[in-house]
């Protein structure tokens, strides 16, 4: 398989060995020239850089992608990429250039994960075939040159920043006949024998938006540019100063009273010790210069420009909005401005975490923290087109796996961090399920039983020893003291379980002992969580919402009661964090409650009344963290799902996958006003609408050929269908 694809070809790369941190270490230039002979039908380029690399032939680049290749754990698993360059080369001579960026692969410089001791650590590189007509007429070898003292990319690092001294800028290295007597040859390196090599099928990252400015302001400390919006991405400039002259930009999320850029503590030296934070800076030539970085990327809405001589001309910068290019497939649309609020801030706070996995955040870490995706696949699975970055990013889920069935709580893992428990690994069995459930495709839980039972089985043993693991119901208002984490382990395990089981039955093979274990563990945790009058002896809302959801229960409307009870004990504010708050509103809905759930998500302090009133544009790490944390984190993003499943009514069911059947449920909710919205599944567009109109509510629904959808009982043509509904006694009526 390797020399079908590479064909014999091997990574190279400027240095023998990468070099400690320093604030200059320039990026490494490539090139290659060659001859082609034939008349050119056909030419594909197969690449993969794991620190990320751009790629040029006759002096123009060979995609719009940006950031390839793919993450992964480089010494196990190598996504590479694959472009059509027909309309590139020429007969005769030609040349190909390259650029190699660090990436997580040469993370140099200190933190607290611990990536500049990676054991894949190495210097810039990349591997290249080129065939022409099916036949190879280049590989990456130790024919090519390189330097680095060419490069006008003299720093950069994808979670820091990059520096562009404009005075050694020189495109001609692009094109052939250039004078490359003083670069030198390169070192070459073997593809790593454990590595396996796979094609990517899923999105590219691209610059997927174009923002211009919506303000630009001198300050004390330079000129203020302020976006409108969070995001994740770059600025672009264009401006000319004096030769030689400093230019900073400082990106941030948040300003302070004097507007200057305020990190909210995530550039302290526990986890920056020695790298700028968001920082990037050019070199001016003293002609004119474009700017932007081309090996790192930034969580920000503002950029501070310190060190010009004039202002800058708006009209000649923007920002990009940079993140895997995946299709929206869903819109919501409310009576009330804090829903509108959540739904949008949490559509922008998912695309700018969409970089080869799902990040936490484009700011701090940009890591595939698991905990996070677990969290918020369902309404990611309605709002985009994912289940191709989903499959992408299973299988570094499943290659990160240890022996004994633990997990890393960051995917790609560079080995760092341990005992981060269920909380994290649930993304294990909620990847291939939540994408079964929406799409109907079976294949992702059904190759991954393995996998599944190798975890059950480790998790079981540190249930048995009660181990206790970091993560409880991790980032809520009080939840964590309130819902003991043996609770949380002990939940996910029967979870875990069950979509054991069914994975089993839709492969058609048994694992009768795996029922057995259930149902004894479901016996257990009754016995434990329960008291002699089926009521529970933790009273969390996220404890109770767990329960009903779940069915962990000997009297549902016991349960049923007590969540209500603990709803209005908290006075509606939200105390769920991560784990509980993909249950509440649901349990709350089907208790018979929405108005409840619609109470909280409107009005809890803190929560996400508490953004939008702070003029959010994303959703932050913390409910209370105007002056902590991250601005841009999807966690709390899953109630999204509710606005589709509970407002509009539309929900896919494990009995009847990928929505061959619905019961659509839309709750009304007369201070709401209306809302409508559309989702676009595996069988088509579905839009519904309500609204209150002079004391009854219209609910139209269009149902596409392919679905079995009812309502009430009543099953719905293919089309349009409208009913009238009483608010008080909820009867519908066709209309």
């Amino acid at each position: 398989m390797l020399q079908n694809v590479f064909d014999g070809a091997v990574f190279i790369k400027a240095q023998k060995e990468p070099s400690s941190f320093s604030l200059y270490d320039p990026i490494p230039l490539f090139r290659r020239e060659f001859v082609i002979e034939e008349k050119i039908e056909r030419a594909e380029i197969v690449v993969q850089s794991p620190g990320f690399a751009c790629y040029y032939i006759n002096g123009l680049s060979i995609t719009e992608d940006i950031f390839i290749s793919p993450l992964s754990n480089y010494n196990k698993l190598l996504w590479y990429n694959t472009y059509d360059v027909t309309g590139l080369l020429r007969e005769g001579k030609n040349v190909i250039g390259v650029m190699a960026g660090n990436g997580f692969f040469n993370e140099s410089f200190e933190t607290v994960w611990h990536y500049q001791s990676s054991l894949w650590r190495d210097a810039p590189q990349f591997l290249l075939s080129l065939k022409v007509n099916g036949k190879t007429v280049l590989n990456s070898d130790g024919s090519w040159k390189a330097s680095r003292e060419h490069s006008p990319i003299i720093y950069s690092h994808l979670r820091s920043g990059e520096y562009y001294d404009a005075r050694k800028a020189d495109d001609r290295w692009l094109f052939v006949g250039y004078n490359d007597a003083d670069w030198h040859g390169v070192y070459c390196r073997p593809i790593p024998e454990g590595a396996a090599l796979r094609p990517i099928s899923c999105q590219p990252v691209r610059e997927a938006e174009v923002i211009k400015p919506v303000s630009v302001r001198k300050t004390a400390e330079g000129y203020l540019v302020d976006f409108g919006v969070t995001i994740s991405g770059y600025m672009e400039i264009t401006l000319q100063e004096p030769r030689g002259s400093e230019i900073l930009f400082r990106y941030t999320e948040d300003l302070d009273e004097y507007l200057r850029p305020k990190y909210n503590k995530m550039d302290e030296p526990y986890f920056y010790p020695e790298s700028p934070f968001h920082l990037n800076k050019l070199i001016a030539s003293g002609g004119v210069d474009t700017f932007k970085p081309r090996f790192c990327y930034h969580g920000f809405r503002y950029v501070l420009i310190e060190g010009l001589s004039k202002a800058p001309d708006p009209a000649l910068i923007c920002a990009y909005f940079t993140h895997q290019d995946v299709a929206r497939t869903a819109a919501f649309q409310s009576g009330n401005p804090i829903l509108n609020f959540i739904y949008n801030a949490g559509i922008r706070s998912t695309y700018s975490n969409l970089f080869w996995c799902l990040t936490d955040c484009p700011t701090r870490e940009k890591f595939g923290w698991t905990n996070d995706a677990a969290a918020t696949t369902e309404q990611i699975l309605i709002n985009f087109d994912i289940k191709p970055l989903f499959e992408k990013w299973f299988e570094d889920v499943k290659l990160d796996m240890r022996e004994n069935g633990e997990m890393p709580g960051i995917i790609p893992s560079n080995g760092w961090g341990d005992n981060w428990g269920p909380v994290c690994d649930n993304l294990l069995f909620e990847l291939p399920y939540r994408t079964y459930v929406y799409t109907g495709d079976s294949s992702m839980l059904t190759r991954a039983i393995p996998y599944f039972e190798r975890y059950v089985e480790f998790l079981w043993k540190k249930k048995q020893e009660d181990h206790v693991f970091i993560l409880g119901d991790w980032l809520g208002c009080g939840s964590s003291k309130l819902t003991p984490r043996e609770f949380v382990r002990d939940f996910y395990l029967i979870r875990f379980l069950r979509v054991t089981l069914l994975a089993h039955r839709l492969a058609g093979s048994g694992a009768s002992f795996l029922e057995e274990r259930l149902q004894a563990l479901t016996d257990e945790f009754l016995s434990r969580y329960l008291d002699e009058n089926g009521a529970a002896t933790v009273t969390s809302q996220t404890a109770l919402a767990i329960m009903l959801e779940n069915g962990l229960y000997k009297k549902r409307e016991v349960i049923a009661k007590q969540l209500t009870e603990a709803v209005v004990r908290d006075e509606f504010k939200l105390t769920s964090g991560m784990v509980g708050i993909q249950y509440l509103y649901d349990a709350l809905t089907t208790c018979g409650h929405p108005e409840y759930a619609y109470k909280i998500i409107t009005e809890s302090e803190p929560g996400y009344k508490t953004w939008y009133e702070a003029g959010a544009t994303t959703l932050w790490e913390t409910w209370d963290g105007k002056d902590k944390g991250s601005h841009n984190h999807h966690m709390f993003s899953n109630v999204l799902g509710w606005f589709f499943k509970s407002l509009l009514g539309i929900a896919p069911r494990e009995e009847a996958p990928g929505f061959t059947e619905i019961e659509l449920k839309p709750v009304f909710i007369k201070e709401l006003g209306f809302v409508r919205g559309f989702e676009d599944t595996v069988r088509g567009r579905i839009e519904a609408e309500w609204s209150y109109v002079e004391g009854k509510f219209i609910y139209k629904v269009a149902i596409p050929e392919g679905i079995k959808a009812t309502f009430r009982g009543q099953t719905l043509p293919a089309g349009v269908s409208e009913f009238v509904c009483d608010p008080i006694t909820m009867k519908c009526q066709a209309r």
